[in-house]
């Protein structure tokens, strides 16, 4: 008989455990996807939280290859568009040089973009080889 209740016993504590289990991680587990709770793909990294890529073991950054453009970009005639397919440049950096060559007139020559704030030797240096100034 002492059989039987030592299974009773043990079937109690699983179900118990189920339980608990289903308390502890079922909202974890069921919880709607919105926004909150999202996955930056770019760098793999949860935008909640701390959103600290060392918080969590498993979690590494991840550098995703930009395009290259088809073929040289006239930096006096480029849109924003066209500014972001060459490395380094981001939608802010574009931007800064459309308003640069706005307020400043067209480039001269590729060197003109030293002068834009954020593009030093080494970001011109990535550019150079996919720029031309017609």
């Amino acid at each position: 008989m002492r059989e039987a209740y030592t299974r009773r016993e043990t079937l109690a504590a699983a179900l118990l455990g189920v339980a608990v289990a289903a308390l502890t991680w079922g909202p974890v587990v069921l919880r709607s996807f919105d926004s909150s709770h999202t996955v930056d793909l770019g760098t793999l990294r949860s935008t909640e939280g701390r959103g600290d890529s060392q918080s969590h073991p498993l979690v590494r950054r991840v550098k995703i290859a930009k395009a290259t453009p088809g073929g040289r970009i006239d930096i006096n005639r480029a849109d924003a568009e066209a500014f972001q397919s060459l490395p380094g440049i981001g939608p802010t950096l574009a931007q800064r040089i459309i308003a640069f060559r706005k307020d400043h007139g067209p480039f001269a020559d590729t060197r003109g973009l030293l002068d834009v704030s954020g593009i030093g030797p080494k970001r011109f240096d990535k550019v150079e080889p996919w720029i031309e100034v017609r």
